[in-house]
């Protein structure tokens, strides 16, 4: 996997009310926001599975199901790669804002993915409770990774730019 070890420059495309306060220039850095946000997103999706099946009464039940370490390892890999591959497209929108479109469309096919890799979930014997823990995870995982990045990225400015690329 290719990852973009580059520092950039917070850049604010559109000035608003927020990005007239005088800051110093923040530096990004894919690698350490994409692990911080593949970490954050891994621990609290892992601490959800199992809270779910603690307040259940059948603790750990569905992490024995898929093989605890098996599952806890996968986990944690596929969420540090979805971090960086999210913190490198955020980063790739800094230099051509259209990159944007590219985010949201890819969100959208993979929350529609997600649908589906649960409903085959409920069916191989997780059950209908396969929706609460796997796909409710999954869209607060999504609104994490939302408000971690807004946070730190300028969203709105990027997506201004975009539209304004798009109308020339």
């Amino acid at each position: 996997m290719f990852v973009n070890h580059v520092v950039m420059k917070r850049i604010h495309v559109v000035p608003t009310a927020s990005s007239s306060v005088r800051h110093a220039p923040r530096r990004h850095s894919t690698v350490r926001e994409g692990t911080r946000l593949g970490l954050i997103i891994g621990v609290t999706t892992w601490l959800w599975l199992a809270g779910i099946d603690l307040v259940r009464g059948e603790p750990f039940q569905t992490l024995h199901f898929f093989g605890f370490t098996r599952f806890t390892v996968i986990h944690f890999v596929l969420c540090l790669g979805y971090g960086f591959t999210i913190i490198s497209a955020i980063h790739a929108s800094m230099k051509e804002p259209t990159v944007m479109f590219g985010i949201i469309f890819s969100a959208i096919l993979f929350e529609a993915g997600f649908v589906v890799l649960t409903a085959m979930i409920a069916n191989i014997g997780i059950g209908d409770l396969a929706w609460g823990k796997f796909f409710v995870g999954n869209l607060i995982a999504a609104a994490i990774t939302f408000a971690l990045v807004a946070r730190d990225h300028s969203l709105r400015d990027l997506f201004h730019a975009a539209e304004a690329l798009q109308k020339d």
